[in-house]
């Protein structure tokens, strides 16, 4: 019975091993396909674009994740960091990198890495969607006034 036990362990713990060498794949290959992209290696495979490069039957990549994955190699992993930060993001993952993305350019951005390490991906994602409803509610409201064309009697709002 506790080889049973033994086994179902081993197989969580195989699952999670392959989860973060598939995010570290991803990180890498935003690597090279941004050298590809940018030293225009697609043309010694006869392609015009990049575009077409991705798009080839044996990659068949979707256009908006080959730029995902090289944004996110671009924005965490170009920069000259530590070895023990590129290694702290890379075991946060690609997918969660992505999400947080947004957030690279503002002061509590080591919080969104914690936040990213910590919480699950749709967790982060309830954070990500609370913060940006604060942003919107915080802005102030627009003072609109209706206006009636004294010609015509169409009715329009301008802001005040």
């Amino acid at each position: 019975m506790n080889e049973i036990v033994t086994k179902k362990e081993n197989i969580h713990q195989t699952v999670i091993d392959l989860k973060k060498e598939i995010e570290s794949n991803f990180i890498k290959l935003g690597g090279y396909l941004k050298l590809i992209r940018d030293e225009k290696l697609f043309k010694e495979k006869g392609c015009i674009t990049f575009e077409e490069y991705i798009a080839m039957p044996e990659l068949a990549f979707d256009r908006s994740t080959v730029y995902a994955i090289i944004g996110v190699y671009e924005d965490f992993f170009v920069s000259n960091q530590s070895d023990e930060k590129a290694e702290e993001l890379m075991e946060i993952g690609y997918s969660k990198l992505n999400r947080i993305r947004q957030f690279k350019d503002q002061d509590d951005f080591d919080e969104w890495v914690y936040k990213a390490k910590t919480l699950s991906l749709s967790d982060l994602g309830a954070e990500i969607k609370e913060t940006k409803n604060e942003k919107t509610e915080s802005k102030p409201e627009r003072k609109t006034k209706e206006v009636v064309c004294p010609k015509c009697g169409y009715k329009f709002e301008i802001i005040e």
